[in-house]
């Protein structure tokens, strides 16, 4: 058998992850499928490959670091990509946003006729409408990318996934390609099977996610004012001082306190210390986020705000759905820590709940794909 190649376009410097703690095992070679992959780093340096050596599995992973490229210079340093990939030549190319990573990825599978999986895990118009809001800036250059760039990514793509139902109808859009949804993945054993942490507060509510406007984590701090147990936020990002502030404007340093990051291979601990799991996220943009699907491995009841109309992931059974606001989230908090019986049947719903995204249900999905990319692709050429 030849030798599988994969080239990726990650969204970010694999540096980012590494600090943030998020290398996960296999995350970008599901099943050990491939023997080599290649990441396209848009940075000048990115980290050392043996420090990340378990997100590609067993195979040989090599980062090409090729520079900041952003849309401005997109053009004049297009050339030297496709050269670039052409050198790896792999089987599949894969990017996992529409945006300028996508646009690269996408140009190298036109040009050298090589198959483009697409994943996504956003949806990019209702981010545009929150950017029309806040940033105005950052909303005219994503009405740029909307004109110019994500069409072309989309009806490039060979195969197009989605993390969530929500971002359906933004693929249908700009193509005719129908999306599969794949969920994020989780090991199920390893967040059920975990040690707790004897040392944190009790009764412990967790809720994990970037310190950003769309994950709403100033709703759950304000929730905790009537509350008896504490709030444990893990996440860093541009409202850190924002929210420690708010946290000692209403005095709540004890029952409140945020850990900008926690190592991924330790995070399980921390959602087995929890008593309830909260995140109070948009939900025009997301519905149910990795957090969430890691909780529910964890058997965490699950507080979540209502979903948009046909888009409950399933979840309608399962988890709590709030309000939006911090009374609501409140009052629920109080409703399940009052609630011996309540919180034992949902956690018994949360974990049967998760066997739909186990690493290895997902990953086995993963690596059909590939495989049927590439046998498309073979085929192609003998008839050619």
């Amino acid at each position: 058998m030849s030798k599988r190649i994969l080239c990726i376009f990650p969204n970010d410097p694999l540096i980012a992850y590494y600090k943030k703690g998020e290398i996960k095992k296999r995350y970008f070679n599901p099943k050990n499928f491939f023997d080599e992959v290649h990441c396209i780093s848009l940075i000048e340096k990115d980290i050392d490959e043996g420090k990340i050596q378990k997100i590609v599995g067993t195979a040989k992973l090599k980062i090409h670091s090729v520079g900041k490229i952003n849309l401005k210079n997109k053009k004049e340093n297009l050339s030297g990509i496709i050269n670039l990939v052409k050198e790896i030549n792999p089987n599949v190319i894969r990017a996992y946003s529409p945006l300028i990573e996508g646009w690269l990825a996408a140009n190298c599978s036109q040009k050298l006729k090589i198959p483009l999986f697409l994943s996504l895990h956003t949806q990019y118009d209702a981010n545009r409408k929150l950017a029309k809001k806040k940033d105005f800036k950052k909303y005219l250059k994503l009405k740029y990318t909307e004109k110019f760039i994500e069409p072309f990514v989309l009806k490039s793509a060979n195969k197009i996934t989605i993390v969530y139902k929500i971002i359906e109808p933004y693929v249908l859009k700009h193509s005719t390609t129908i999306p599969e949804i794949l969920h994020n993945k989780v090991d199920c054993d390893r967040f059920f099977n975990s040690e707790s942490i004897d040392t944190l507060p009790q009764p412990l509510i967790l809720s994990v996610g970037n310190l950003t406007p769309v994950k709403n984590h100033k709703i759950l701090i304000k929730s905790m004012q009537k509350i008896d147990g504490h709030l444990l936020i893990i996440g860093n990002g541009e409202l850190y001082d924002e929210l420690n502030n708010l946290i000692k404007h209403l005095d709540l340093q004890n029952k409140v306190s945020i850990k900008k990051s926690v190592l991924y291979e330790n995070i399980q601990k921390y959602y087995k210390s929890a008593k309830i799991f909260a995140l109070a996220f948009n939900s025009e943009i997301e519905s149910i986020p990795m957090p969430v699907i890691e909780a529910m491995a964890a058997g965490l009841p699950i507080i979540i705000p209502h979903p948009k109309k046909g888009n409950s992931e399933g979840l309608e059974d399962v988890a709590i759905f709030s309000k939006n606001d911090n009374i609501s989230f409140g009052n629920n908090f109080k409703m399940i820590l009052d609630d011996k019986n309540l919180q034992e049947q949902l956690s018994k719903k949360s974990l049967q709940k998760s066997k739909e995204f186990d690493i290895l249900r997902i990953e086995a999905r993963e690596a059909e794909i590939y495989n049927e990319l590439i046998k498309h692709m073979n085929s192609r050429e003998r008839n050619n």
